[in-house]
C-alpha cells in the first residue's frame, strides 16, 4: 500500500533551486535514507513532506490512514512530567481504556449486573490484543535502549538537558509505533552502545519510515530503499545503501556523459545558425533555432568544492600539552569523578560517551569557562588551543561568513577570507548568503574554517562530525590525522575518530575508563 505520493516536486530556496519536478512513493514496511551534500535539501524536504513549508509546485499526497511520528528537537513538552510519565502518554488510549474496564468492574461488584461484566471482558480483550500488559516492559527497554539518564524514570523532563530530551522524545516514537516514522539525524546524539540498539530496533520495525542521515554504516544497516537528492532532483534507489553507492556511479557518469554531448549539440547547432542565419541556408538555421529552443536541456551537473581542511600548527617545544590532577567537574553534582591524565606533545586523545554525562562540562572546564569542582588542570605555557563547539552559534545570523570571518581577522580582505572559505567547501555564493539561510552541514564548515586560520598546537573537538556530509567527514578526519599537535576530540563515531586516536576513554558512571 502506498503511504506517500509525491509528484512533480519542485522547491526553490534563494539563488538555489533544490529539486524540480521530483517524484518518488513510500510504501507500507519501506525504511527509507535520504542521503544528499551539505545544503543539497534534506531537512527542507521533509518540512515539506510534513507540510511546515508549501512546495512551489508539485503534489505531497499522504494516504489519509496514516500516522506520522516526527523527531521534533524543538517540541512543546509539558516538563512537569517525569520521562516515565511522558513516555506512558504514548499509551494514553490504552490507559484510558484501562480505566473504563476498572469502572466497569467496580460497578458489577455493586450491582451484580451481568452486561458490565460483559463489556469490561470486551474492554480487558481489547487490551491484551494491543499488548497493554507489556507496555511496562517496553518502556524500560526504551529507557535503557538508548541510554536515557541512566535509566532513571522518575526524573522531570525539566532537569534534562537537550541531549535526552531528544532521547525521550524518540523514545516516545518508538513506543507509539506509527505508520511512518520521520527522524533527522537520530544518531547525533547517541554513543556507540545506543545506536547498535538502535540499528537494531530500526531493523525489525514493522512500519515505515523516513531517515536523513550522514552515518553511513547506520544507513548501511537500516535502509531497504534511498532517496538521494543531487542534480537539482529527487531519485529514489530500490536498493540498500551499498546498492545505492554503485548504481548512483554509474549514473552519475552516464548523466555527464550525456549532458557533455548535449552542450557539444548545442554549440554546434548554435554556431550553424550564427553562420547561416542570413544566408542561402536562413529556413535551415530557423528550423534549427527552433529546435533548439525546445530542446529539454539537461541541469548542469552542480560543481561543488571539496573541503580541504588544514590546521595551522603552532610551534611548541615542551614534551607536554596538559596536565590534570585529581580533576573533578560538574556543577551542583558531580558528573566526572577526580581523575589524572596526562596529554604529550601531539597526541591524540578522544572521549567517547552517551550525551549528558559531562563530556562538554569537561571542556568548558579545562578551558577556564566554568570553574571545576576539586582538583585542576593547565596547559602547557606554549599551549595555543582551538576550539570547535558542539552548538553553532555566531554572534549575528545577518552576516555572512565573509562578514562573520573578516570582522574577526581585521587584517584580512574579503577576498583573503573568500579563499579560506573556498578551501573549507564554501563556495562563492554561499559565502555570500546570510549565515541563517545556510544549512547545519554549511554552517559547521564555516566555523571549521575560523578554526583553520587561527594557528593552534591543541585542538579541542566537541562532536565536530554532526551535520557534515560524507566527504566532508572524509576531509576533517584526513586533517585532523595528519595535524602535528595535540588533539583532544569528543567523538562517538567510532569509523571517524578510529583511525585518528592514540588513546580512547569512555566515560561511564562519573569515571573516565581507557579502552
Amino acid at each position: 500500500m502506498e503511504l506517500l505520493q509525491v509528484k512533480e516536486l519542485t522547491y526553490a530556496v534563494p539563488d538555489k533551486q533544490l529539486y524540480e519536478k521530483s517524484s518518488f512513493t513510500l510504501r507500507s514496511g519501506e525504511h527509507m535514507g535520504i542521503v544528499g551534500k551539505n545544503g543539497a535539501g534534506k531537512s527542507t524536504l521533509l518540512k515539506l513532506l510534513l507540510g511546515t513549508i508549501l512546495p512551489d509546485g508539485g503534489v505531497i499526497s499522504w494516504n489519509p490512514s496514516a500516522t506520522l511520528g516526527y523527531l521534533d528537537q524543538y517540541a512543546n513538552m509539558d516538563e512537569r512530567l517525569t520521562i516515565h510519565e511522558f513516555l506512558s502518554s504514548a499509551y494514553q488510549e490504552l490507559y484510558n481504556t484501562e480505566k473504563e474496564m476498572l469502572k466497569l468492574y467496580d460497578k458489577y461488584g455493586e450491582t451484580g449486573d451481568e452486561q458490565l461484566l460483559t463489556r469490561a471482558a470486551t474492554y480487558q480483550e481489547n487490551l491484551e490484543i494491543n499488548g497493554f500488559y507489556g507496555v511496562e516492559n517496553d518502556i524500560s527497554k526504551a529507557i535503557t535502549g538508548l541510554g536515557i539518564s541512566n535509566g532513571d524514570a522518575d526524573q522531570q523532563l525539566l532537569s534534562l538537558n537537550r541531549g535526552d530530551k531528544i532521547k525521550v522524545i524518540l523514545a516516545k516514537l518508538l513506543l507509539e509505533k506509527p505508520a511512518v516514522l520521520i527522524l533527522d539525524e537520530p544518531t547525533n546524539y547517541l554513543d556507540q552502545e545506543h545506536v547498535e540498539w538502535l540499528t537494531e530496533y530500526m531493523k525489525a520495525f514493522e512500519n515505515a519510515f523516513i531517515i536523513v542521515s550522514h552515518d553511513t554504516e547506520f544507513l548501511s544497516n537500516i535502509a531497504t530503499c534511498i532517496c538521494d537528492i543531487d542534480f537539482g532532483e529527487i531519485k529514489k534507489y530500490h536498493s540498500d545503501y551499498a546498492g545505492f553507492l554503485k548504481q548512483k556511479a554509474h549514473f552519475t557518469e552516464a548523466y555527464q556523459s550525456q549532458f557533455d554531448a548535449q552542450q557539444r549539440k548545442i554549440k554546434e547547432t548554435e554556431a550553424f545558425i550564427q553562420k547561416n542565419i542570413a544566408g542561402i541556408k536562413t529556413k535551415m538555421a530557423q528550423g534549427r533555432r527552433k529546435h533548439l529552443e525546445r530542446m529539454d536541456k539537461m541541469k548542469e551537473p552542480e560543481k561543488t568544492i571539496p573541503a580541504n581542511f588544514t590546521f595551522k600548527t603552532a610551534p611548541q617545544s615542551s614534551p607536554n600539552a596538559l596536565a590534570i590532577d585529581e580533576l573533578s567537574v560538574g556543577y551542583e553534582s558531580t558528573l566526572i569523578s577526580a581523575f589524572n591524565l596526562q596529554v604529550k606533545k601531539g597526541e591524540k586523545i578522544v572521549i567517547t560517551g552517551a550525551d549528558g554525562l559531562g563530556k562538554t562540562t569537561l571542556i568548558k572546564t579545562l578551558l577556564e569557562e566554568i570553574p571545576a569542582l576539586s582538583g585542576q588542570s593547565r596547559f602547557s605555557p606554549q599551549v595555543l588551543t582551538g576550539y570547535h563547539s558542539q552548538e553553532i552559534e555566531w554572534e549575528d545570523q545577518e552576516w555572512t561568513p565573509i562578514e562573520t570571518l573578516a570582522n574577526k581577522y581585521t587584517k584580512l580582505t574579503y577576498e583573503d577570507v573568500r579563499r579560506e572559505l573556498a578551501k573549507c567547501g564554501i563556495n562563492r555564493d554561499l559565502a555570500s548568503k546570510n549565515l541563517y539561510m545556510l544549512s547545519g552541514g554549511e554552517q559547521s564548515k564555516v566555523k571549521l574554517c575560523d578554526l583553520t586560520m587561527q594557528p593552534s598546537n591543541f585542538l579541542i573537538l566537541d562532536e565536530p562530525t554532526n551535520h557534515l556530509d560524507v566527504d566532508s567527514r572524509k576531509a576533517l578526519q584526513t586533517a585532523l590525522k595528519t595535524f602535528k599537535g595535540s588533539i583532544l576530540l569528543v567523538s562517538n563515531d567510532e569509523e571517524f575518530y578510529g583511525p585518528i586516536a592514540d588513546k580512547v576513554f569512555a566515560l561511564e558512571n562519573q569515571r573516565l575508563i581507557q579502552e
